[in-house]
């Protein structure tokens, strides 16, 4: 997701920033941990000498202290000599150490990619997953991060050097005694045997010998000798909407970022030419390396060879302030003598909806902040359910399906009591945000569409599908 402007632009502001800054060797990373939400390390690993723990301690008292870890800084200048960056995922925090003058949003996508490798690897990223596969962690660090500066990221490539564990890799590392994460690049013996585990291996489904590489120095993102005996292409177009709206439903500021994800499983060495409609959706965008540029600037088509599995093809930034949201919304906060009120209301658009059938708006979920003087409310809704979380003075009501009924919800606040006369604390000046979640199956709000997609230099037909998904980022809606 784009990072707010603020955070962009900032830079890591040092003593050192003179002649003898520029001129030293240059590494993105000093030091990387992986702490829990909690404050336990789990992970470290260091690339320019060895940082102490003690300069972490300023952020891992904040994680102990605050309540909501999405509002810590992702920049934190500690001292005159370290700056710390880090981003939350899955209640496990991703940390970074710099020493010097570094892009901060570099070292933010850096961090993000570890992540991404790690649940590749692991299914989920968590402290007993990354326990349980500490060397396989390490690894991937090593190969990922080299100096302090970005290696191998891809994770084709990053497959094709270190196995992901596996059942049968546990099993004959138990029996060989030996490891088999690292895979080998020298070729089986003159016999073709893979040595005396290799019945066993075979016995079990797995292969004996992976050779690292891929298919040439060209296409150095896909592995070699791919076969499948059922060969297909998915596309999935993934859209996320990040925007301010007033009062009145007018969209202040905003946009729209969006992902091309491809899951590959074709054999051989494939050619595939995706054609879209509407492709001046993606002026602000990044290609994976395996896109011909000089075929995407000619005839705006992506040409390319996959790599093996699932991988983000292209990412784009669409900045749009006249974004039409398929479904009303309304909210507004009152403020009486005796109590307070408040009133909401969503419900789709029908001629969106109708326009688009097979859209389904789902898992729709309002929050509503209220101010600190409220102590409790009495609410009661038309559609899904609705409570008032007293710990975060928060009105949540989920609706679930946002379906062509009214849904409605209303109620009474009850406000806190002055302790010298008693007297209600009525918050008449403060205003109040809503934020909404919700996720649109088959649907773009950029309006880009996948018109064919095409495989060449194969001798089958694959099976291949798209499909579109539109969701909520982060969606501030000011109260009336």
């Amino acid at each position: 997701k784009p990072l707010p402007f603020f955070v962009s632009q900032t830079r890591l502001l040092f003593p050192e920033v003179g002649p003898r800054a520029v001129g030293r060797a240059g590494a993105m990373l000093d030091s990387l941990f992986i702490i829990t939400a909690s404050g336990g390390y789990v992970v470290e690993r260091h690339f320019r000498g060895t940082t102490p723990r003690l300069a972490c301690e300023p952020l891992v008292e904040r994680l102990r202290s605050e309540e909501h870890l999405e509002g810590l800084p992702g920049v934190m200048c500690v001292n005159r000599r370290q700056a710390l960056i880090h981003i939350l995922r899955e209640k496990m925090v991703f940390l970074a150490v710099v020493t010097q003058e570094e892009p901060p949003l570099a070292v933010f996508e850096l961090l993000d990619r570890v992540y991404q490798v790690l649940l590749r690897y692991f299914g989920e990223v968590s402290e007993d997953s990354l326990r349980q596969n500490f060397s396989t962690v390490y690894l991937l660090l090593d190969e990922m991060i080299d100096s302090g500066l970005p290696f191998t990221t891809e994770l084709n490539s990053l497959e094709s050097i270190i196995a992901p564990p596996s059942t049968m890799g546990k099993v004959v590392q138990a029996v060989s005694g030996s490891s088999s994460h690292v895979l080998s690049d020298v070729p089986p013996d003159a016999t073709g045997q893979g040595g005396p585990l290799s019945s066993l291996t075979s016995a079990l489904g797995g292969s004996t010998h992976t050779q690292i590489g891929g298919a040439s120095a060209e296409v150095w993102w896909r592995r070699q000798n791919v076969v499948y005996a059922s060969n297909e292409v998915y596309v999935d177009i993934v859209e996320s909407v990040d925007c301010i709206c007033n009062s009145n439903g007018q969209i202040i500021s905003g946009g729209v970022s969006g992902d091309v994800l491809v899951n590959s499983k074709l054999s051989g060495l494939p050619e595939v030419l995706l054609t879209l409609r509407n492709p001046g959706v993606m002026k602000n965008v990044s290609f994976h390396p395996c896109v011909r540029l000089h075929r995407y600037e000619r005839d705006k088509a992506l040409s390319f060879i996959p790599p093996d599995g699932e991988f983000a093809l292209a990412s784009y930034w669409l900045p749009d302030t006249t974004l039409n949201l398929p479904f009303h919304f309304s909210a507004s906060v009152t403020y009486h003598a005796e109590h307070g009120k408040i009133q909401i209301s969503a419900n789709p658009k029908m001629a969106v909806t109708m326009q688009h059938k097979q859209m389904l708006i789902d898992k729709f979920v309002v929050n509503v902040r209220l101010p600190a003087h409220i102590c409790g409310a009495n609410l009661a809704c038309q559609g899904g359910n609705i409570r008032f979380d007293e710990d975060t003075n928060i009105v949540v009501w989920s609706i679930g399906k946002l379906s062509g009924q009214e849904n409605k919800a209303e109620g009474t606040l009850t406000y806190s009591s002055d302790f010298k006369d008693g007297s209600p604390l009525i918050p008449s000046e403060e205003k109040c945000t809503a934020q909404l979640a919700f996720v649109i199956k088959g649907w773009s709000i950029s309006g880009i569409r996948l018109d064919s997609c095409d495989v060449s230099g194969t001798n089958y037909t694959p099976y291949k599908a798209s499909r579109y998904t539109t969701a909520s980022g982060r969606i501030d809606w000011r109260l009336a």
